[in-house]
């Protein structure tokens, strides 16, 4: 790690003379193993990012997260992109008349392959690179950008997991949360008073996060969220609320969480709740202790959506350092109550894995 940020900064210096701006980079690599019904899934991934910061010298710091290469384990080839438009091939006959004899024959003159599109590919590559950019200062951190997340009131606790492996080929649960949007271009801030956290954040344009839009069209959609964490005695209390605006429907939705120190670890809990076309609530609770230099995490989660049958989550995980930067992990989840019939899988997983960060 320190010779690469070594190497980076004298190739800075050769470029531009003066290296002005932080440089920070990530790596890391993992090997999982899941066990859900008779199916047994290997992932191999890895990592690596970069993102840069300067001090402006008047208080204020400027950070720009960059590249990030990752692994999705639901990704054929972890490249994650819009496909091109597959190639198609049509014959096309061109008729002409020939004249034979002083007779005119009409027959076909041409026949030709007329091939369209360029081609089925995933061609994207991190979209969200360098599209946003952060402000902070004494008084709080200002982002704005156009991949900025804003789902303040999704404060549910419950999925202890750490692995994209350990719901791969899970049936889909009947009734689950949906905030609607909060991911798009927009802007945030967040500060603290005293021992309060706030956090406030709009979106002009809830619909995705592309890094051009029209601001001024009819049909932007945006979404309003805030979020505060107040101790209270022994406890910690966070509330989030979310307004996503859609031309069906607006989405408004309401989170609660807290947790306090409970033996050796931290016992939390939540509730959220979604007022849309169709309403739906969540609790979960979750423990999280150490046992020796182990960390043991369990955890419960209920989701119930107006038409459907409750969906019931339980979750563990335990994990093992290794050494510096390298972990061993065991992790399971296991579904019960109402799970969709549309998607064919298992109710439950188990996965066993090592990690390294570099």
């Amino acid at each position: 790690m320190k010779k690469l940020i070594a190497i980076v900064s004298v190739l800075a210096l050769g470029f531009i003379g003066t290296a002005k701006a932080d440089i920070t980079m990530s790596a890391g690599q993992s090997l999982e193993v899941q066990s859900s019904g008779n199916v047994t899934n290997v992932s191999i991934a890895g990592s690596l990012g970069f993102a840069f910061s300067q001090d402006l010298g008047n208080g204020i710091t400027v950070t720009m997260s960059g590249l990030t290469f990752d692994n999705d384990v639901s990704v054929v080839d972890n490249i994650v992109g819009t496909a091109d438009t597959a190639n198609t091939t049509a014959n096309v006959n061109v008729v002409g008349d020939v004249r034979v004899n002083g007779v005119v024959n009409q027959v076909n003159l041409v026949t030709a392959n007329v091939v369209t599109g360029g081609g089925a590919s995933n061609k994207g590559i991190d979209g969200d690179a360098f599209e946003q950019i952060s402000f902070a200062s004494a008084n709080g951190t200002l982002t704005y950008g156009s991949d900025v997340e804003v789902d303040y009131a999704d404060t549910g606790v419950g999925d202890v997991t750490g692995s994209d492996l350990t719901g791969i080929g899970l049936a889909s649960a009947d009734s689950a949360i949906a905030l609607g949007g909060t991911t798009g271009n927009g802007i945030s801030y967040s500060t603290s008073m005293g021992g309060t956290a706030l956090k406030i954040g709009y979106l002009f344009a809830n619909g995705g996060g592309n890094d051009l839009f029209d601001a001024s069209a009819d049909a932007n959609n945006s979404t309003v969220a805030i979020s505060t964490a107040v101790p209270v005695g022994p406890l910690t209390a966070s509330i989030g609320y979310t307004s996503a605006q859609a031309a069906a429907t607006d989405t408004n939705t309401i989170g609660v969480s807290t947790s306090m120190a409970v033996g050796n670890g931290t016992l939390s809990a939540s509730y959220v709740s979604v007022d849309a076309a169709t309403d739906s609530t969540e609790m979960g609770f979750a423990y999280t202790a150490a046992m020796g230099s182990a960390t043991l995490s369990v955890g419960y989660q209920q989701a119930d959506t107006d038409g459907q049958d409750n969906t019931n989550m339980t979750t563990a995980r335990i994990s093992q350092s290794v050494g510096t930067g390298a972990s061993v992990f065991a992790e399971m989840k296991n579904l019960s109550g109402g799970t969709g019939t549309t998607t064919a899988g298992e109710t439950s997983s188990i996965v066993l894995g090592s990690a390294f960060t570099f």
